[in-house]
C-alpha cells in the first residue's frame, strides 16, 4: 500500500480522495436530509425524486465534456474548475429559501461533481500503471468514506441547526482542498478550445456489442443505485420500524461496509479477472436487496443491508478499471466521459422511477422491482466476461 501513495502521484491520490470524501459528504446528505426538505418545502415523494434525478441528470451532462477537456488539457485545470462549480453550489444549497433555488443548487453540484469524476480518473490512469487496480480501489474506498460522513453530517445539522448548515462546512473544506490541489500540481495552467468530436466518440464506444453491452450494465446498475441509495433512509425509516437515527446510521452503515470492501475488490480484481469480480458482486447485490425487502424482523433487515452494501459498492471499482483497459490512453478521458454520460443519463432516472412507485405504491414494491436491474446485470457481466 505504501508504495501506492508514495511519492508525486501518492500525493495527488491522496489529495483527490480527499476531494472524494468531501463532496461526497455533500452530495448524498441530501438522502437523509430528505424527510426534511420535503417538509420545508411541503413537496412529494414524486417531486422529491425529481430533485435528486436533476443531481444526477446535470452530472450525466457535463461527464463527456469534462472527460474530453482533461484529455486535452492539463486534468488539474478541469479539476480546479469543476471544485469551484461544487463550492458555488454548495453554498447556494445552504441559502436556498425557495423549491426552485434548491434545484438550482443541485444542478450545480451535479455539473461540478460530474466534471471531477472523468477528469481524476484520468488523472489517476496517467499516475498509476500495474497498481491500478489498488489506486482505484483507494479511490472508491474513500467515495464510501465521504457518503458514510455525510449520515453524520445530516444528524449533526439536524440536531444543532436546520438541514441548510450541512452544506456550509463542505464548501468551506472544498475551498482548502482547491487551494492544496493548486499548492502540489506540477501542472501548468494552460487553456484551449477543444473539439468534443462526438461522432468519432459514439462510433468508437458503439462499434461493437461488448461495448454497448457495458454501457447497459453500468446504466441498469447505477439507475438501481441512485434509487436505492437516494430513499434508503426513507425505506427503513418508512417501511421497516427505523427510527429516523437508526435510518440514518443504516444508510451511513451502507457506504461503512463499501470503505472496507472496495480496496479489497480493486486487488481481486488485479489478481483475478475484473469482470468476474464484478459478477459476484451483482450476485452479492441481489441476495442483499431481495432480503431487505422481504424481511420482517430487525436482525434479517440489517443482514440483507450488510449483503447489499458488499455487492452494491464492490461492483464500481472493478468495472471502472475494467473500462479504462478497453479505453484508447488518448482519448480515455474523453471516451470515459461519454460513457460516463450516457449510463448516468439513464441512472439519473433511478430516484424519479422510486418517488413515482412509493407515491403509488409503497417503498418495497419500488426496491423489489430494481431486482431485475441486477439480475440482467449480473448475466450480463457473465456473459462479457466468457466471451
Amino acid at each position: 500500500m505504501r508504495d501506492v501513495i508514495s511519492g508525486y502521484a501518492g500525493r495527488q491520490l491522496s489529495l483527490h480522495a480527499l476531494g472524494l470524501v468531501v463532496i461526497l459528504s455533500g452530495v448524498l446528505v441530501v438522502a437523509p436530509l430528505l424527510p426534511s426538505i420535503i417538509e420545508t418545502f411541503d413537496i412529494t415523494p414524486a417531486t422529491a425524486g425529481f430533485s435528486i434525478s436533476v443531481l444526477w441528470g446535470t452530472n450525466a451532462l457535463v461527464q463527456y465534456p469534462g472527460g474530453r477537456y482533461a484529455d486535452h488539457l492539463p486534468s488539474t485545470v478541469v479539476l480546479l474548475l469543476s471544485q469551484t462549480l461544487l463550492v458555488v453550489g454548495f453554498l447556494s444549497l445552504a441559502i436556498s429559501t425557495t423549491f426552485p433555488q434548491f434545484v438550482l443548487g443541485l444542478a450545480l453540484v451535479g455539473a461540478g461533481y460530474g466534471m471531477f469524476e472523468p477528469a481524476g480518473m484520468v488523472l489517476l490512469g496517467d499516475l498509476f500503471d500495474e497498481q491500478r487496480g489498488r489506486a482505484f480501489g483507494i479511490r472508491d474506498a474513500a467515495v464510501n468514506f465521504g457518503s458514510t460522513l455525510s449520515a453524520a453530517l445530516a444528524a449533526a445539522a439536524l440536531t444543532y441547526n436546520t438541514w441548510r448548515a450541512a452544506f456550509v462546512p463542505v464548501a468551506l473544506l472544498l475551498c482548502v482542498v482547491l487551494f492544496s490541489l493548486h499548492r502540489v500540481t506540477r501542472d501548468s495552467y494552460t487553456v484551449s478550445t477543444v473539439d468534443l468530436d462526438l461522432r468519432n466518440t459514439a462510433v468508437r464506444l458503439f462499434e461493437t456489442p461488448q461495448s454497448g453491452a457495458l454501457v447497459a450494465v453500468t446504466a441498469m446498475t447505477l439507475f438501481a443505485w441512485q434509487g436505492t441509495a437516494s430513499f434508503l433512509p426513507t425505506f427503513l425509516h418508512l417501511e421497516k420500524g427505523f427510527s429516523e437515527l437508526a435510518a440514518t446510521l443504516g444508510f451511513a452503515g451502507l457506504f461503512l461496509v463499501g470503505t472496507v470492501t472496495t480496496p479489497v475488490a480493486g486487488a481481486l480484481g488485479d489478481r483475478w479477472s475484473h469482470l468476474r469480480v464484478a459478477a459476484v458482486t451483482t450476485g452479492f447485490s441481489v441476495l442483499g436487496l431481495a432480503t431487505l425487502v422481504v424481511a420482517g424482523r430487525r436482525l434479517l433487515v440489517i443482514f440483507g443491508l450488510f449483503v447489499f452494501a458488499v455487492g452494491l459498492t464492490t461492483f464500481w471499482p472493478v468495472i471502472y478499471v475494467h473500462l479504462v483497459g478497453q479505453l484508447s490512453g488518448d482519448t480515455v478521458g474523453g471516451d470515459l466521459g461519454a460513457l460516463r454520460t450516457a449510463y448516468f443519463a439513464i441512472g439519473s432516472l433511478g430516484p424519479s422511477y422510486v418517488g413515482l412507485v412509493a407515491a403509488k405504491f409503497d417503498y418495497s414494491l419500488a426496491f423489489g422491482s430494481l431486482l431485475v436491474c441486477f439480475l440482467c446485470t449480473g448475466v450480463t457481466v457473465l456473459w462479457l466476461a466468457e466471451g
